[in-house]
């Protein structure tokens, strides 16, 4: 099952079996039908690129999230384990047109396809997820927390170290070199947040 969400809003799409019986002659065989509903999570993904000598943060997310196979126990961290997740790169939103241009064209476009990824596990605070980008799938860790059934995840990517992603960033440093002050940061932090509606 797959469902386009608006992230940072993941939503993912959860199914819950409810029975209905149906009167029938007693002849024939009773038949249960199968009626699916829906268990809306909502979800926000962050990332947080860094410019500058001083490390100023640009925040941004992505309007085109696809999650698939969320579970339906009521307990999200449970839900969300083995859960997968498509990001198509090019829905990036900074909310300034310019800048998202710049990102799509000079970034992305330079990075083999879209991120996957998958919930591997959640426990003691920990979230391990797999990641693939650029063609390089690496498992990296996040610390999480649920209160009150809202599920909050921190985490750092390496666009160089994890995601052999040199061209793309090259490329993204020399378009915005000035505006940058000559330092554009590897570092990619993300923030994610689950919650039921």
């Amino acid at each position: 099952m797959k469902k386009s969400i608006l992230a940072l809003a993941l939503i993912a799409t959860v199914f819950v079996s409810c029975k209905k019986e149906e009167t029938k002659p007693a002849n024939e065989e009773v038949l249960e039908e199968v009626i699916l509903e829906e268990v809306a999570y909502t979800n926000k993904l962050e990332w947080t690129a860094y410019k500058t000598p001083e490390k100023i943060g640009v925040n941004g997310t992505f309007n085109t999230i696809e999650v698939s196979g969320v579970k339906d126990s009521g307990v999200v961290d449970k839900d969300y384990t083995g859960s997968t997740f498509k990001i198509t790169t090019s829905s990036v939103n900074t909310k300034d047109a310019g800048r998202d241009d710049k990102l799509k064209a000079g970034f992305f476009a330079l990075l083999a396809g879209d991120i996957n990824g998958k919930f591997v596990s959640f426990e003691n605070g920990k979230a391990v997820v797999e990641l693939t980008m650029n063609d390089v799938t690496k498992t990296k860790d996040f610390t999480y927390t649920v209160v009150d059934n809202v599920l909050k995840m921190n985490g750092e990517i390496d666009i160089i170290e994890d995601f052999n992603g040199t061209k793309a960033f090259n490329s993204i440093h020399e378009l915005c070199k000035e505006l940058h002050m000559d330092k554009t940061w590897t570092q990619v932090t993300l923030n994610v947040e689950i919650a039921k509606k």
